[in-house]
C-alpha cells in the first residue's frame, strides 16, 4: 500500500497545482477539489504527509512513461453531442448533490459517450465511482483524464516540467 500513496499523493499535489491555476472555470476548479477530497478520504493522506512525495513530479513521470505509449488521436465530436452531454454532466452533477452516485456514473458515463474528449467528464466519473468505493475504476479515469489535457493542450506541460 505504501507505492500507492505514495502515486496518489503525487496526483493529489498534481491536482492541486491544477487548482491553482488560472485556465479552469469554477465548475472544473470544483471538480479538482472534489478529486483531491475524494482521493484524500480513500487513502487517508493529508497535506501534512510530505514524507509520501516522491522525487519526480507526476507529470515528468507521465512524460517519461505513459508518452511513450502510442496514445490515439482526438476524434472529433459532433457539436450536438457536445451539448447534450453537457447537459448530462450537470444532470450527473445534480445527482452527486443529491448522493445517488450510480445515477451520476450513468449520467457522466453517456456524457463520454457523446464526447469522449472532455476530461471534466472523466473527473467527474471519477469522483462518483470513488463514492461508490470502485476505486479502482476512478483512478483509470483521472488517469484517461490526464492523457486527454495532455493531448488537447489544456495543460502546458513543458512549462509544467521546467
Amino acid at each position: 500500500m505504501s507505492s500507492i500513496k505514495h502515486l496518489v499523493y503525487a496526483v493529489i499535489r498534481f491536482l492541486r497545482e491544477q487548482s491553482q491555476m488560472d485556465a479552469y472555470t469554477s465548475d472544473e476548479q470544483e471538480s479538482l477539489e472534489v478529486a483531491i477530497q475524494c482521493l484524500e478520504t480513500v487513502f487517508k493522506i493529508s497535506p501534512e504527509d510530505t514524507h509520501l512525495a516522491v522525487s519526480q513530479p507526476l507529470t515528468e513521470m507521465f512524460t517519461n512513461s505513459f508518452c511513450k505509449n502510442d496514445i490515439q488521436p482526438l476524434s472529433n465530436s459532433v457539436p450536438g453531442d457536445v451539448g447534450k452531454a453537457d447537459q448530462l454532466k450537470d444532470e450527473g452533477n445534480n445527482h452527486m448533490k443529491e448522493e445517488n452516485y450510480s445515477a451520476a456514473v450513468d449520467c457522466y458515463t453517456q456524457a463520454i459517450e457523446l464526447d469522449p474528449n472532455n476530461a471534466v467528464y472523466y473527473c467527474n466519473r471519477a469522483a462518483a465511482q470513488s463514492k461508490l468505493g470502485h476505486y479502482t475504476d476512478a483512478i483509470k479515469d483521472c488517469e484517461k483524464a490526464i492523457a486527454i489535457d495532455s493531448r488537447s493542450g489544456i495543460l502546458d506541460w513543458k512549462r509544467l516540467l521546467l
